[in-house]
């Protein structure tokens, strides 16, 4: 769904990360031999129901406010107690601490499959790569030498059927915050939250049955890129610790599943990217006066729109003329032109583009 709308990040922008809002539900099948018990931490929630695991997570900002006291130093450091205190010196809480470590593993260490390599923290450290479960320790182990708790989480990842996306056991890290309680994060990939396909498991144990794999059943993801997120590296989705926007965010969506191109300009620059099930997303804009054009089944659709500055806008655009679908071919969208917010209206390059508008909070 609507996070795999690629992002179109400016060059100056495009090493940070982005933060993630709304709501993530799965239905999974677990593996068989594996033991899965109810859980729930910060935004993320397992129940059972019918031989099923369920999982919902909420993303939003986590507005913890627990202030990051760095312990005293005793002795000749480790390389593991060196390298977190030059990361978190300065942090005023801990999510800014526990977030300037997971930035720095997600900028330095490559994932790599090798099962002969030993995963030790200081191993994985040392060569700057590792599997999952290396990854997670040095995670761990640098969030401990500063004071932080934390720990390992041993799950079971679930991709959707025929799509390519992996799957199987995996392991990531959770961390106390002391006002609002543990939080999950995937160092590489997702920081203060884990995606609903991620699966807790309540033992490392497993035992050797015979059976199938575990199964993604079902999915509605529906989080949706809302802003940078400067305390992570390109490629990292992360919730933020405040609602406050950094830069303009830019949604649009169209009436139509099928694909097509987003073009978004200025007079001096371009960003150009896919609509993925009708949808794109744009952030870390500045200020400005903008064109959008939107190539979806043959037709072109266009809008011009000025963004004031930190404000997160949603342009809901319909194609003209009859309606191009993958279920209900008679089907007709209403024709005519829609007044667009600044008082002009929104025309389309081989016709017009009936629009609705919407802006989010401006912070």
């Amino acid at each position: 769904m609507a996070f795999a709308a690629a992002l179109a990040l400016p060059f100056s922008v495009a090493a940070q990360g982005v933060a993630v809002e709304g709501l993530d539900q799965a239905r999974l099948l677990p593996p068989a031999g594996a033991s899965v018990a109810p859980y729930e931490n910060a935004g993320y929630r397992l129940w059972l129901e019918n031989g099923e695991a369920r999982i919902e997570v909420r993303a939003a900002p986590l507005g913890s406010e627990s202030r990051f006291v760095a312990p005293a130093t005793r002795g000749e450091p480790t390389p593991i107690e060196r390298l977190a205190k030059a990361q978190t010196i300065g942090s005023k809480t801990q999510f800014e601490a526990s977030a300037r470590i997971l930035d720095w593993v997600a900028r330095h260490i490559v994932y790599r499959l090798d099962r002969g390599e030993d995963q030790a923290a200081e191993a994985v450290l040392e060569r700057r790569a590792g599997y999952c479960t290396g990854i997670a320790r040095l995670t761990v182990a640098l969030m401990r030498s500063v004071g932080l708790e934390a720990r390992e989480v041993a799950g079971y990842v679930l991709g959707a059927a025929g799509f390519g996306e992996p799957q199987g056991y995996h392991r990531w890290v959770e961390t106390r915050l002391d006002d609002i309680g543990w939080v999950y994060s995937d160092p590489l990939s997702t920081h203060h939250f884990v995606p609903a396909n991620y699966m807790r498991l309540d033992s490392e144990w497993l035992r050797v049955d015979e059976g199938t794999e575990g199964l993604l059943l079902e999915r509605q993801d529906a989080l949706a890129a809302v802003d940078l997120y400067p305390l992570g590296t390109a490629g990292v989705r992360a919730l933020r610790n405040s609602d406050r926007q950094i830069a303009a965010t830019v949604r649009v969506r169209v009436d139509s599943p099928l694909g097509g191109i987003a073009l978004l300009e200025t007079t001096t620059r371009r960003w150009r990217h896919a609509l993925v099930s009708g949808e794109a997303t744009f952030v870390g804009l500045p200020a400005g006066d903008y064109q959008l054009r939107l190539m979806v089944a043959g037709a072109t659709l266009e809008r011009s729109l000025s963004l004031g500055g930190r404000e997160r806008t949603t342009l809901f655009l319909a194609l003209p003329g009859p309606k191009v679908t993958q279920g209900a071919p008679g089907e007709s969208l209403r024709e005519g032109r829609v007044p667009a917010d600044d008082g002009r209206t929104a025309t389309g390059a081989l016709g017009s583009a009936p629009m609705t508008h919407s802006r989010w909070s401006s912070r």
